[in-house]
């Protein structure tokens, strides 16, 4: 006997609540529609979606990365740093990423090998981070970086803003990644169930460790580009990121306990956000006032995703019975 099963309709859910959202907004306000504004919208969460594209493919594999917001802050300074002391753009863009790197792999040494709480290292590594960037700089902004604000400034054929063009490279490379590569898959079956991937002969550790490097990699990319949005490299821009971050991966769909969770999920969750806020500074809501809202936001999530998870294991187990 086989149970009955509704559509399954929550793979659209997310992209009806965006519509719905959208409708709502534009009876609010008459700006929101605007071209500008929904040019706006993309821009202000271009660099929060590349975050949340790293946040997501750790989250995935079982963890989380909280260091994220502080490394792209890093990053993207001494990116600045090393552009004009060489004049260079794609030199600071590689050291930016070295940098990316560096930090990701010594958090994923000690997650991986070294089996610490992955909550533990990365608050631990944000405030080495910090500490980094304002030893070196005195606690001083970067000004006069020239050319490295093409990196947050220019467009594509004069009507892309190249955030937006940065935001659905990562995008793609993302669900590349999830979807097609063993690696991806691997992160998957890590976050599914560890000691199953164990069994079936995955070197857990390494994938854990290389993810960590990658995240590390697109806190990087995002630094670089919202340092030259803001036409200075500014050390303590960044933090807070892993909070919205975090915040978008979940609405995406992405399981906090690990093993579910897609790049597109994320992307949506991420405009879901962006719309909100938009909304509300368009209306002056006060900003602790959203800090409130925004909060609530990832309880509400964080306990649909446990309802969810609850449910499906009651259908299996109701499925199991049924077939014995």
């Amino acid at each position: 006997m086989k149970l009955k099963t509704k559509p399954n309709l929550s793979k659209y859910s997310l992209i009806l609540i965006l519509i719905g959202m959208i409708a709502i907004c534009s009876l609010l306000s008459e700006n929101f529609l605007t071209r500008a504004n929904i040019t706006n919208i993309f821009k202000q969460v271009s660099i929060v979606t590349i975050c949340a594209f790293a946040q997501g493919m750790i989250i995935i594999s079982g963890g989380i990365d909280l260091s994220i917001g502080f490394l792209a802050g890093m990053s993207g300074t001494f990116a600045c740093i090393m552009y004009v002391s060489t004049g260079n753009l794609l030199i600071a863009f590689l050291f930016g990423l070295l940098l990316g790197a560096a930090v990701g792999a010594v958090n994923g040494l000690f997650v991986a090998y070294f089996d610490l709480p992955p909550f533990i290292v990365t608050l631990a590594m944000q405030s080495v981070c910090f500490g980094i960037i304002c030893l070196y700089t005195g606690g001083q902004n970067v000004y006069k970086i020239g050319g490295f604000k093409v990196l947050g400034q220019s467009s594509v054929a004069g009507v892309i803003p190249i955030t937006v063009v940065f935001m659905l490279v990562m995008l793609l490379i993302t669900h590349f990644v999830l979807k097609y590569t063993k690696f991806g898959r691997y992160l998957y079956a890590i976050g599914g169930n560890p000691e199953a991937s164990i069994a079936a002969g995955i070197q857990v550790c390494k994938v854990k460790w290389a993810a960590f490097i990658v995240s590390g990699l697109f806190a990087a990319v995002a630094g670089m580009v919202m340092m030259g949005r803001l036409n200075a490299g500014i050390p303590s821009e960044g933090g807070g990121f892993e909070t919205d971050a975090i915040t978008a991966t979940v609405i995406g769909g992405t399981s906090f306990s690990g093993g579910a969770g897609t790049a597109f999920g994320t992307f949506l969750g991420s405009i879901i956000i962006g719309v909100l806020n938009n909304i509300m500074n368009l209306m002056g809501v006060d900003s602790y006032l959203q800090m409130i809202i925004k909060g609530f936001i990832i309880v509400l999530a964080v306990l649909a995703d446990s309802l969810s998870k609850k449910q499906k294991t009651s259908v299996k187990i109701m499925a199991s019975s049924s077939d014995a």
